[in-house]
């Protein structure tokens, strides 16, 4: 086996809008750099790469773009690159289509390239290499974010301290799972850890990664070989890190550090108890599933126009007022990329929306490798993918065309799929 590890600087200039609000947030400067960070297999047959993007979100024309740069500088097929993020909420707005604020054009032309730039320079660095698989478990950390409240109603976010909570309606994915790759001399190429929870910690105006940045900077320095340490982001639409049992704050930079330590900790204790593989099996399936956009209802027609009568709706109504009255899709169905990459003993599903838990929880149990990675926001952004009960009682992140833009069986359809595709790969 050889590998290759590459970085790249994505960090947009200062004065671009930040994503991840219903409301503009003029960058007014750069807490920490953005970075696309790629890794590249070679087992002298095929050849996959791994990317994340320190960004909200990718959408699918991006990436077939950087995809095609990577072909022809590296003859990596398309469907071997898996390029997904991190989800920080304090980095660019990337979405052409439906932007919530302003798009920063030039730095959109430019962003393709400069993901596939890190994917070059990891093939350009392909050297021996050892894989290896270790795991630990956090269960302080991460928290389901959807309430069942003692009026009946499931809420998103109620407060801290709300004495109308009854307990979370959902689990958490306590898993931190790692790959790392060794030089022939034992020492740290690259490490890839893989855990759930909704990075929105740092808040405010100024550009960062949070805490998959910090986390991952903590793991290299550590080391003697500075290893590239990747965070992959695995399920988490409806995690995030507000312990509502507390009333302390949880959002800001020293957050982030707290957060930053624990996780560090963890992928520490992984990386060092992690096991070689027995394997240098590579491979990999990419499919793109037909799959339909939300329906146009006659409820939503009248919930969209009851919010303009209404004299001050919160951002979210107002969103998919605005959305529903320019809708489109109605009856028409989205090309949704899964894919699923073996690396040895292991494999990692890219699913390309803020996935619920519950599905990758279910893809893990039926999974035939012992450990398997899961990463959202791969390949493209469908919006958050709930579970079916949960769009009953509703939350935000089951708000119809704004929230949740694929039927509401979308999440077990593409569940379906990468159980099938990890089975291929195990066979």
């Amino acid at each position: 086996m050889k590998s290759g590890a590459g970085t790249q600087v994505i960090t947009p200039p200062v004065g671009t809008s930040l994503a991840g609000y219903f409301h503009d947030r003029v960058s007014t400067g750069v807490h920490d750099d953005l970075l696309a960070k790629a890794l590249v297999l070679d087992n002298g047959k095929k050849k996959v790469a791994i990317v994340v993007c320190d960004i909200l979100w990718l959408q699918g024309e991006q990436v077939a773009r950087v995809r095609e740069l990577a072909l022809q500088a590296t003859g990596i097929p398309p469907e071997n690159i898996m390029i997904s993020c991190t989800h920080t909420h304090t980095g660019p707005e990337t979405r052409v289509k439906r932007p919530m604020v302003p798009i920063n054009e030039a730095y959109i032309e430019r962003l393709p390239q400069l993901i596939a730039d890190s994917i070059i320079r990891a093939e350009a660095n392909l050297q021996p290499a050892v894989l290896r698989l270790g795991e630990e478990f956090e269960d302080r950390l991460s928290f389901n974010r959807r309430f069942l409240m003692k009026d009946g109603r499931v809420a998103f976010n109620p407060g801290k301290m709300n004495p109308d909570i009854i307990g979370p309606v959902g689990p958490t994915d306590p898993q931190l799972n790692v790959l790392r790759v060794d030089h022939e001399d034992g020492s740290p190429m690259a490490i890839i850890t893989n855990f759930s929870m909704h990075p929105d910690v740092m808040t405010g105006c100024e550009i960062s990664a949070d805490f998959p940045g910090e986390s991952s900077r903590i793991v290299s320095s550590l080391y003697e070989s500075k290893p590239l340490v990747i965070y992959m982001q695995g399920a988490c639409g409806n995690l995030n890190q507000l312990d509502v049992s507390t009333s302390a704050n949880q959002n800001g930079p020293k957050e982030v550090t707290r957060i930053s330590r624990i996780l560090a900790g963890k992928t520490l204790a992984a990386s060092e108890f992690s096991q070689p593989m027995d394997c240098d099996d590579l491979g990999a399936i990419s499919r793109k599933l037909p799959i339909k956009y939300h329906p146009l209802t006659d409820e939503l027609k009248a919930k969209a126009e009851e919010t303009r009568r209404k004299a001050k709706p919160n951002d979210f109504e107002k969103a998919q007022a605005e959305l529903i009255a320019s809708y489109e899709l109605d009856g028409k169905s989205a090309a949704v990329e899964v894919q699923a990459i073996r690396i040895g003993d292991t494999a990692v599903v890219g699913v390309p929306g803020e996935y619920f838990v519950e599905y990758a929880l279910s893809i893990k149990e039926w999974s035939p490798f012992d450990q398997t990675f899961i990463a959202e926001l791969a390949n493209a952004a469908f919006g958050y993918i709930p579970t079916l009960d949960a769009f009953y009682p509703g939350t935000y992140e089951t708000m119809p065309i704004l929230s949740a833009t694929l039927e509401p069986s979308a999440g077990v359809q593409i569940a379906n799929e990468a159980g099938k595709m990890l089975r291929e790969l195990a066979d």
